[in-house]
């Protein structure tokens, strides 16, 4: 039922679009250096996070047609010399919020194989303070949570009063315009704010997503980095992968992703 109401939602217009920069770490190395551009499209009822970069190869990607196109820029790109010019995807989650049906779903991917999960939109518990800075012309106020394994330290705007923000984040009387993990590791920062009339559209090719939970997939993802070769070949009919070197040569099959303990998901609590 909860899918089935996400879906039905799903064709509303939205009221703003905010742009966010996100920071995460190489799960390889441990190193904070991966940066990916987000937009939130939403409305007091519902939104949808999501990269555009990504979306708009979902999008290609969910026709014969659209195949056609990227394959053909995908060729021009090789035999040009200018790969680096493809197009890439940039993120690799979307999450939509129903607040009239209380629902959270997030599709999500755990290296070849895609999922998508349900989850009761969470009852914050925000600790509100009096500091206040100003970001992108607003007044905001800063609270902090735990949540999922992490602390979160963020800052809103009572002056944009929707519930709302990057990722699955929300619950306090405006929107979060930033937002950091204590340990450094995962921020999101606003970069623009407009006004907009965009529908809040459904995620392209969704009927490839497996439905799961969440702490399953979180497992699953954890599995794969702990177990890539096999699990690759698992996954890879017909191919037989038996070594993996990095950019100088070395040898790294046996360690392609770091540790759990070196560095961990945005939710950590499995």
């Amino acid at each position: 039922m909860c899918f089935a109401a996400i879906a039905a939602l799903a064709q509303n217009e939205a009221n703003i679009e905010v742009g966010y920069s996100s920071l995460s770490p190489n799960l390889k190395n441990g190193n904070v250096e991966i940066r990916h551009q987000y937009i939130l499209l939403a409305n007091a009822d519902e939104s949808k996070f999501y990269s555009p970069k990504t979306e708009y190869i979902d999008s290609l990607n969910s026709t014969p047609e659209g195949k056609a196109v990227y394959n053909e820029m995908a060729l021009g790109a090789y035999f040009g010399g200018k790969m680096k010019e493809m197009p890439r995807k940039d993120g690799d989650c979307y999450v939509l919020k129903s607040f009239n049906d209380n629902v959270c779903r997030s599709y999500e991917v755990a290296g070849l194989d895609k999922f998508v999960y349900d989850e009761a939109l969470e009852e914050w518990h925000w600790e509100i303070t009096d500091s206040t800075k100003e970001i992108l012309g607003y007044e905001c106020f800063k609270a902090m949570t735990d949540y999922h394994g992490r602390r979160w330290t963020v800052w809103f705007t009572p002056e944009i009063p929707l519930q709302n923000g990057p990722w699955k984040l929300g619950g306090l009387p405006g929107l979060i315009l930033k937002a950091a993990a204590d340990d450094g590791q995962y921020s999101f920062v606003a970069t623009g704010i407009q006004q907009t009339d965009k529908p809040v559209t459904q995620v392209y090719l969704a009927d490839e997503y497996e439905k799961t939970t969440r702490m399953d997939f979180l497992k699953n993802k954890r599995s794969f980095m702990d177990n890539t070769i096999s699990r690759l070949n698992a996954q890879l009919s017909g191919i037989s992968i038996t070594k993996v070197e990095d950019e100088n040569g070395n040898d790294i099959s046996g360690a392609i992703f770091a540790s759990r303990k070196k560095v961990d998901f945005i939710e950590k609590d499995y």
